[in-house]
């Protein structure tokens, strides 16, 4: 009995994400679309095949449920670390008498929805009556690709303005090309002559 509440509490969050995300890229312009499909391939780049594990996202049906849980769970808990980092940082500038940029708010939020796309993906293998909208976000961000070169653009923007305002050194160690290289990928789950003409 209990395995199988957990089972469903388990369904019940990657159901929601599936959700949000689906909902979100359907309503999206090019541009925002572009922009998230830029940073889950950025993420990709360095959670996955720099680690050796883009196995478990590439092909997740290979997986057992176990394994894919242990996985999104994983993200989960980076995406909600990130977001109670991001309060905090906002509620320490604050008491400063300062506010955290807009530009600033608005990455560390599209670096979430690009962790939620790899989850969703994952979701296609935890639960795979959702196997359909899953296929329905990869065809929204592989449409988006004409959208490019100003998404990286804006991202490349970012990464300028924070240099500015904290010294840092560069964030993306990408080149254009390289960047444009990895938007081509989809899951091979996923058929990607299907998604680029739906």
């Amino acid at each position: 009995m209990l395995q199988w509440i957990g089972k469903k509490g388990e369904d019940a969050r990657v159901y929601m994400c599936i959700k949000e995300i689906k909902g979100e890229l359907g309503v999206a312009d090019g541009v925002q679309r572009a922009t998230i499909l830029a940073m889950v391939q950025l993420l990709r780049q360095s959670m996955f095949i720099d680690t050796g594990t883009e196995g478990i996202v590439d092909r997740p049906l290979d997986y057992s449920r176990r394994e894919l849980m242990q996985f999104y769970g994983g993200l989960e808990n980076i995406r909600n670390q990130a977001a109670i980092e991001l309060q905090n940082t906002k509620a320490n500038m604050l008491r400063l008498g300062m506010t955290l940029p807009q530009f600033a708010i608005d990455h560390a939020k599209n670096t979430a929805r690009g962790l939620e796309v790899w989850m969703c993906t994952l979701g296609a293998g935890i639960c795979p009556n959702r196997r359909e909208d899953v296929r329905e976000i990869w065809s929204h961000l592989a449409g988006s690709s004409d959208h490019l070169p100003v998404a990286i653009h804006n991202i490349k923007d970012v990464e300028r303005k924070t240099g500015e305002m904290t010294g840092a050194g560069p964030i993306f160690s990408l080149s254009y090309s390289e960047w444009f290289g990895l938007c081509e990928y989809v899951p091979s789950m996923f058929e990607p002559r299907t998604l680029m003409s739906a």
